[in-house]
């Protein structure tokens, strides 16, 4: 039968339950394959003898090779019609983000290290008031995590440039650049920009997601699509005494499922301000608005308890339902920012975390009573 084929470009796969999960980044497709397909494609390494795999099979489930043989034959062909295998063209990695590569200008100086989970983002200014007023909204008031943290994991320092111009406006360059008509614009839009550098980590799956910490130490992931009302619901936990790891990207490690925090400025939109009982509240505020006592978590906080999939319904009125770790998976997977950046350890993050749960989904119509409901069916993984 000769060699093995190799898997197509841009192909993972990752075991969960009794099955395994294949997610093609090319298409942006997830395959649910049972144990023998996924144990066939994980087999197609380009190199390895068919013969030698058939035979071996072959004797481990007491069969005839040539019984063997044809089931290969059949699941090769599938794995082809899907996509899986013999597929030609190549998929193209997303370059790595780096920040600016440039020369320090004379007089430049740099503004403290905040940490976005595989990134030390780092300002860098001739400016020095425009610098510490960007450094400022950045830190809230806190100390940023220092630019070396005692989590294993090695962080890239990542410097963007920031330059006033004459005429006011404000450039920031890095691995692109932005531009903005003030320095108040850049202000507010510069939450933003640092989103980039958590989209862009590799270490660990990325999920669009905001995170908090309970009183007893029980991590919750909230992964939810824009209009979801994911950061209202955060702000609404960390209102009810809830520490914070961030409100837009959170990190999870695989093997560990541990939670990975980048506690940036809140987002507030819309009425999430009436809903939050501070209407006056608007754009990217700091949490301590809503607790002064809270606490921000960067870093690697500790394992995911529990996930829960947020929706917002008027008129609903509060449900929880547990999902099947084949439910999970696939939304999981749907709200991963960085799987083309990840890779492997992004795709085997997601089905930890789908696989051994708990992942519920929760359709509510109201932010503090969707705290009330989580509270009191919150389970320690």
């Amino acid at each position: 039968m000769g060699a093995f084929p190799k898997r197509s470009s841009g192909v993972l796969v990752a075991a969960m339950g009794d099955g395994a999960i294949a997610y093609d980044l090319a298409t942006e497709t997830a395959h649910h394959l049972n144990a023998s397909a996924g144990a066939l494609l994980v087999a197609c390494d380009g190199g390895g003898d068919l013969d030698d795999a058939v035979a071996a099979w072959a004797r481990q489930g007491g069969v005839s090779a040539t019984t063997v043989a044809a089931d290969v034959a059949v699941g090769l062909a599938e794995l082809e019609r899907l996509a899986l295998i013999g597929r030609r063209q190549p998929f193209s990695e997303p370059a790595p983000l780096t920040g600016s590569t440039a020369v320090a200008a004379a007089g430049a100086t740099t503004g403290e290290a905040h940490r976005v989970i595989d990134h030390d983002v780092v300002l860098r200014s001739e400016d020095r008031p425009l610098l510490a007023e960007l450094d400022g909204f950045l830190a809230m008031g806190r100390t940023p995590a220092p630019a070396v943290a005692n989590d294993g994991q090695q962080h890239l320092r990542t410097v963007i440039d920031v330059r006033r111009e004459s005429g006011g406006h404000v450039v920031l360059e890095a691995d692109r650049e932005w531009t903005f008509a003030d320095a108040q614009a850049c202000r507010e839009s510069l939450t933003s920009v640092i989103n980039e550098y958590a989209v862009g980590s590799r270490s660990c799956a990325v999920l669009h997601a905001g995170a908090v910490r309970s009183p007893g130490g029980e991590v919750l992931v909230l992964p939810a699509p824009s209009g979801n009302g994911k950061s209202t619901l955060t702000g609404a936990f960390v209102a009810a005494g809830w520490d914070y790891l961030g409100d837009e990207a959170i990190g999870v490690r695989s093997g560990s499922s541990v939670a990975v925090g980048y506690p940036k400025r809140l987002s507030i939109g819309g009425e999430s301000g009436e809903v939050l009982g501070r209407p006056e509240l608007r754009g990217d505020i700091d949490p301590a608005e809503l607790r002064p006592d809270v606490a921000y978590l960067g870093g690697d906080v500790g394992p995911v308890s529990r996930v829960v999939l947020p929706r917002f319904q008027p008129g609903a009125s509060g449900a929880v339902e547990r999902l099947t770790p084949s439910e999970a998976v696939v939304d999981l997977l749907a709200n991963t920012l960085n799987l083309a950046r990840a890779g492997q350890v992004g795709l085997d993050a997601i089905c930890d975390l789908a696989g051994f749960g708990p992942v519920d989904r929760l359709v509510h119509r109201d932010a503090h009573e969707a705290v009330a409901l989580i509270e009191r069916t919150m389970t320690v993984r």
